[in-house]
């Protein structure tokens, strides 16, 4: 199974080759510049260096959120549309299990956060690979509850493990046993390959394209943006978005 699996939900832009379980090559990207002007050539170029052409794969995967509104849409735009022409699956990878993938031998609670501001978080949290608590776009005080709650009645007295940029922000207050792991506030392009490739195991080409087709390719939401709920407040009239706020448990 060759997979060729994107990022672009967050400040990071990157691409990953992976075929049976394994990297054939990446690209990684973090250098401030619009994912607009990356993405693609970074795409073409890892293809082209690696003598694969599109019509090879078996699927394309990306992540699809939660994240940056825009770069989400990049990505999602660019690999249903490469999909849909060469008539390939396009599977959704939710943002916050590729960043959690790279901690999913630990015996820990996982708590992959993002920063969407006002003491807000997208989170979820995972347990030996597993996701244990939902997706959400909740207050920083709300998540840290129920992490310290599931860790109480599941494994008292594991750690809980943060990655994020959320996660400095879950730390404002002393909790015994919670430890902020560095360098892993992005995804990794490998890691993103990896929980695509989890997915698509053991499922025939037929059934993929079935289960996975190019159309339903969608950004997940889990929050609406500053300015829908500022308006919102403001009581102002907020046009109805034709694009679903969902979780990826739906």
């Amino acid at each position: 199974m060759k997979i060729l699996a994107c990022d672009t939900s967050n400040k990071a832009c990157s691409v990953c080759l992976w075929e049976d379980g394994k990297v054939i090559d990446t690209r990684f990207g973090n250098d401030g510049l619009t994912h607009s002007q990356t993405f693609m050539p970074m795409m073409h170029d890892l293809m082209e260096r690696n003598g694969c052409t599109y019509e090879e794969l078996d699927a394309i995967a990306c992540t699809v959120g939660p994240g940056s509104f825009t770069g989400i849409r990049i990505g999602v735009s660019a690999v249903k549309t490469m999909a849909m022409v060469i008539e390939k699956p396009a599977v959704p990878v939710s943002s916050l299990e590729a960043m959690a993938w790279a901690l999913r031998g630990e015996d820990a609670l996982v708590v992959p956060l993002i920063d969407c501001r006002n003491h807000r978080a997208w989170a979820a949290a995972y347990y030996k690979g597993e996701q244990v608590l939902p997706e959400a776009a909740s207050d920083v005080d709300e998540i840290r509850e129920k992490c310290l709650s599931w860790r109480e009645n599941n494994i008292p007295g594991k750690k809980i493990l943060l990655i994020g940029t959320g996660a400095k922000i879950f730390l404002e207050n002393d909790i015994p046993d919670t430890e902020y792991k560095e360098g892993l506030d992005e995804i990794l392009p490998e890691n993103a390959a990896a929980v695509a490739g989890k997915s698509v195991e053991g499922t025939d080409a037929k059934t993929l394209l079935s289960k996975y087709p190019a159309a339903a390719l969608m950004p997940v939401y889990l929050s609406k943006t500053q300015a829908e709920r500022t308006a919102g407040e403001q009581g102002k009239e907020v046009k109805e978005i034709p694009i679903r706020y969902y979780s990826t448990n739906d």
